[in-house]
């Protein structure tokens, strides 16, 4: 915290107000943070409801990451301008799922995803 204060940092906590940044350290504007936001906790949704509803079927290599590159385009399809960008910026924030749960996205198997839902049915699940 100390440091964030030093640099003048902004932070927020998980139910706060969006912010993001690119990777050139830019601040993303709030309605596409929040855009990006709403897409990544949809396909996680997705994801907890098809892991739940299929894990029998589900090959165990298959990652939530496999989930999320097969998604992605169905959140910003080509016809979308600027659309690879807007795809590398969702993916860079489904990747910051692993960070929110330890473990990363990569090695997180779909098939047991469902495992990873709060008993209560999730704070997520509820987004």
């Amino acid at each position: 915290m100390d440091l964030a204060k030093e640099t003048k940092t902004p932070t927020s906590g998980f139910d706060a107000q969006t912010t993001m940044y690119d990777e050139d350290g830019m601040l993303i504007p709030i309605g596409d943070a929040i855009h990006y936001s709403e897409m990544m906790w949809a396909i996680i949704k997705k994801a907890f409801e098809y892991s739940n509803e299929s894990s029998a079927n589900i090959d165990p290599e298959m990652t939530l990451l496999d989930f999320f590159q097969e998604q992605i385009p169905h959140c910003i399809p080509n016809s979308e301008e600027d659309y690879s960008r807007k795809r590398y910026i969702l993916r860079q924030l489904c990747e910051a799922w692993g960070a929110f749960v330890g473990s990363p996205i990569a090695k997180q198997s779909l098939k047991f995803f469902w495992l990873e839902e709060c008993l209560d049915g999730g704070p997520w699940l509820n987004f």
